[in-house]
This record gives structure tokens, sequence and C-alpha cells, in this order.
């Protein structure tokens, strides 16, 4: 058959290649519901793995701690924001630093579950403005080695010389972040 004649056949939906005459076509194979087996099935001679356990993976849980007693000082033209930190969670963490005021200060105090510290938030000049509205505590979980932030709004507290002081911080939400 040339190239020509098998174009043909596959335009009219013919198939192009037939059995030589006198061939016997392929059957099909039966179909499992034509026939049953009366026969029980032998076991296996090769072994399989057993199946793996069951695991008991834990959901993942942000460790959180609480601030309160947030209390701000005045010493001449600086101020110093201080708060009470709580561990709330039930993993020891690590209070990384604070970021407040535009302005960063290291903390780097371990807390374990239930633990509480008195931590110095922010020292420097007094703010002229109340511009600045967030505050961030980065920290860990130890066990974890999994870094987070907890973000806080600012409230205020503006003093009759015309300068604020931080009154209180409110928690927002925290947050998982690989640093």
């Amino acid at each position: 058959m040339g190239f020509w004649q098998g174009m043909m056949k596959m335009v009219q939906g013919k198939p192009v290649f037939e059995a030589p005459a006198g061939t016997k076509e392929p059957t099909p194979p039966p179909e499992a519901s034509q026939y049953e087996t009366t026969h029980t099935p032998q076991a296996q001679t090769s072994i399989a793995p057993p199946p793996p356990p069951p695991t008991t993976q834990q959901p993942h849980v942000t460790p959180t701690f609480t601030l309160t007693h947030c209390k701000s000082d005045i010493n001449g033209n600086n101020i110093e924001v201080t708060a009470w930190l709580t561990n709330t969670s039930t993993v020891d963490i690590e209070i990384d630093k604070c970021v407040i005021l535009d302005h960063t200060t290291e903390i780097n105090r371990r807390l374990s579950p239930g633990g509480a510290h008195q931590a110095i938030l922010y020292r420097g000049p007094i703010p002229t403005t109340d511009h600045a509205h967030k505050a961030n505590i980065f920290y860990k979980s130890i066990h974890e080695n999994e870094y987070c932030r907890a973000d806080f709004m600012v409230e205020y507290n503006r003093e009759p010389d015309g300068t604020y002081t931080v009154e209180e911080l409110h928690p927002e939400h925290y947050a998982i972040k690989v640093y």
C-alpha cells in the first residue's frame, strides 16, 4: 500500500492497516463478570512491607504572649516605655526585639511557659507627634526555632507640654515570619 492510499483511508475514516487475508483477528479478553472463580486465592509468596505507622502530627500552633502594665517614665527630654511580657503558650519562647516609635530595642529574653519579665520597649527622645501607630515585637519558639511577630496598635496620651507618652499597646495579631 502506498502513502497516498493510506492517506485516503484515513480521510474516509477506514483503518489504514488491515490484517492479511487468512489470519485470525485477536479477540478481546473476557470481562471479569463473565466468569467466576470457585477457588480461594493463595497467599502471596513475597512479603510486603508493613504499612507505615499512623502519624500523630500536632497541628501547628503559634506561641503567644501577653503584654500588660505598659508604662511611660519621663526623665528630662527622654522617655522610657516598659511593659510586662508573659509567655501564655506551652513552649519556651525568646523575646528578641521591639520596634516602636521608629526605633528598635533589643530585648533578648527567654521566657518559659507562664514566665514573665518586665522589658524596656523604648528608650529615647519624647515623641512630639502621635503618627507612629504601629509597634512590633519579634520573638521565636525555642523548640521549633521559628520566628514570629506580634503586631500592636500604639495608644498615646497627650501631655500638657504638647509631647506624647505611650499609654497602651493593643494587640492586633500574631504571625509566623521566617527570617
